[in-house]
C-alpha cells in the first residue's frame, strides 16, 4: 500500500527538517477470496468405437487483488481494501470442455485399420478488465485509481469499440467505479487429429498423427485498453495469447512414434 505522496517534510520536524520525501510503502499479507462453482462431467464410450467426454464448469471467483507478485500495488485506497472487493481477475462464469475419439470401422489389411479421428473443442466465457487512470495525485500510484461512471455500461462488442468508453471519466479522487466491472472476449478453440496404428507385431507398433491446432484458424482477442483517455481506451488491438500459443491462429503438425 501506498500513502502519499507527501512532498517534503515540515521544516519543524525533529528530523531531516524540510527535506523531500515521496511515497511510504506498506507491506502486509491482507486479503479476501472465495470460489464457488458447479462441475459437471459426462463421459460415454459406444461399441462402435466412439467415445467422448464432456465437462462443463460454471463458477464465480471473488477478491481483493489477484496478483500473484505482491510487489505491485493496486489497491485503490489503502485505507479501505474492501473497496477493491470484485471479481477476480481470473474468473470465467462459463467454461465447457468437450472432446471425443472415433475409431474408423475399416478393416482388411494394414492400410486400412488403425485409423482414428480426435478432437477437443474448448468454450469460454471472458475475464475482467479493470478499468483504470493515470492520475497519481490522490494516492502517489498510477495505474490504481477507477474513474467515476455516469452513465449505463454498455457493451458493444467489437474490435474497435469493446464496451461505451463515454460512461467512465477520470476524476481527482477515488472513483465510484467497481472494480473489474467490464467482461473481456470470450475463448474458443478447436484442435483436431487424425492417428494411424499400424501394428508391427505383438509389442510394437508405429503411430502417425497430423494435427491441426486452432482448426477453424479462430482469432480469440484479448482484453480491450483499460486506461481512461488513452489513444486504446476499449479498443482491442491483440490476440489473447501470442502467435503459436493455444487458440492464436491455425497450427500443423506430424509426428511420427514408434512404441514397443
Amino acid at each position: 500500500m501506498a500513502f502519499g505522496p507527501f512532498p517534503q517534510l515540515s521544516v519543524s520536524s525533529p528530523v531531516l527538517p524540510g527535506a523531500s520525501i515521496s511515497n511510504i510503502t506498506q507491506v502486509e499479507g491482507t486479503g479476501n477470496s472465495s470460489y464457488n462453482a458447479l462441475w459437471t462431467t459426462v463421459s460415454r464410450r459406444f461399441s462402435s468405437g466412439l467415445q467422448f467426454n464432456a465437462s462443463y464448469t460454471w463458477s464465480k471467483s471473488i477478491d481483493y487483488n489477484s496478483l500473484s507478485a505482491p510487489t505491485l500495488i493496486t489497491v485503490q485506497n489503502s485505507y479501505d481494501l474492501r473497496n477493491d472487493r470484485g471479481l477476480s481477475d481470473f474468473d470465467a462464469r462459463h467454461r465447457l470442455v468437450v472432446s471425443g475419439i472415433y475409431e474408423l470401422p475399416f478393416k482388411g489389411n494394414r492400410i486400412k485399420e488403425g485409423w482414428q479421428l480426435a478432437a477437443i473443442v474448448q468454450l469460454q466465457s471472458g475475464n475482467p478488465v479493470n478499468i483504470i487512470t493515470t492520475n497519481t495525485a490522490v494516492n502517489g500510484v498510477a495505474n490504481t485509481l477507477r474513474p467515476d461512471v455516469v452513465g449505463p455500461v454498455n457493451m458493444v462488442g467489437s474490435v474497435e469499440r469493446w464496451f461505451d468508453t463515454t460512461a467512465f471519466i477520470p476524476v481527482a479522487r477515488f472513483g465510484n467505479l467497481g472494480r473489474n466491472v467490464i467482461i473481456g472476449p470470450g475463448f474458443s478453440n478447436v484442435d483436431f487429429s487424425v492417428l494411424k496404428n499400424i501394428k508391427l507385431d505383438e509389442k510394437m507398433r508405429l503411430q502417425f498423427r497430423a494435427e491441426v491446432f486452432d482448426l477453424l484458424n479462430h482469432a480469440n482477442f484479448g482484453q480491450p485498453g483499460r486506461v481512461v483517455g488513452s489513444a486504446t481506451f476499449g479498443q482491442i488491438i491483440n490476440t489473447r495469447f501470442p502467435t503459436g500459443d493455444s487458440g492464436s491462429s491455425r497450427q500443423l503438425q506430424f509426428a511420427l512414434k514408434f512404441l514397443f
